[in-house]
């Protein structure tokens, strides 16, 4: 009986160490997704960037692509219509997993519990500022006297079919205005790739 308690011991602990060491590997899966992402857009990781240090809220990141409007980037980098990426079950167990994760503040968008960290990215002079405030973009403008500035927000990233894609919401604003859409990535040799984006066309960026 001794022994039976022993193993079941160690078998459990066993469990819970490969649970462990797989929720950190897929974590930073998701991470390297977004990172290798930012540096498409901001090639130079040696300047200053802006960020917003609140995470968009998921549940955007749903709303959005239960929307399906998806669009796929071809061989020769054109995008196109697609809806098959779509699917109604595998869309309805990633909701289940991910709607809620976090507790919004006055700006519904923003996470008032799960913030970002300079760590999380690669780039060497990350500058978090906060966008959960009553004035937002305006008062960081107002921070660094006016100048037209972009600043980033991202949600977390999640997983769609059983960790096949990374998706995440990327939102940016700067003095003309915003723009947000969901980038829907692929793991394609050793690198995470965009292979899809989707939009709300209710949001007028």
């Amino acid at each position: 009986m001794k022994n039976y308690f022993f193993y079941t011991a160690i078998i459990l602990l066993c469990i819970t160490n490969f649970s462990n060491v797989l929720f950190a590997q897929l974590t930073n899966e998701k991470y390297k997704a977004l990172n290798d992402y930012f540096e498409t857009i901001v090639k130079d990781t040696t300047q200053v960037v802006f960020v917003a240090k609140e995470k968009i809220n998921s549940n955007e990141t749903l709303n959005i692509f239960g929307l399906n409007e998806i669009l796929i980037v071809d061989s020769v980098g054109n995008w196109k219509s697609d809806i098959a990426l779509f699917k109604k079950k595998e869309f309805e167990k990633m909701k289940k997993e991910y709607k809620n994760r976090c507790v919004s503040g006055k700006r519904i968008w923003w996470c008032t519990d799960d913030y970002w960290r300079k760590d999380n990215f690669r780039y060497k002079k990350i500058v978090l500022e906060s966008m959960n405030t009553n004035k937002g973009i305006e008062l960081i403008f107002e921070k660094y006297s006016g100048i037209d500035i972009d600043v980033y927000g991202f949600s977390e990233p999640i997983y769609y079919q059983n960790n096949k894609y990374v998706v995440f919401t990327v939102h940016k604003s700067h003095m003309a205005g915003t723009n947000t859409i969901i980038v829907i990535m692929k793991k394609i040799k050793c690198k995470w790739i965009v292979t899809h984006i989707g939009s709300n066309p209710n949001i007028i960026n």
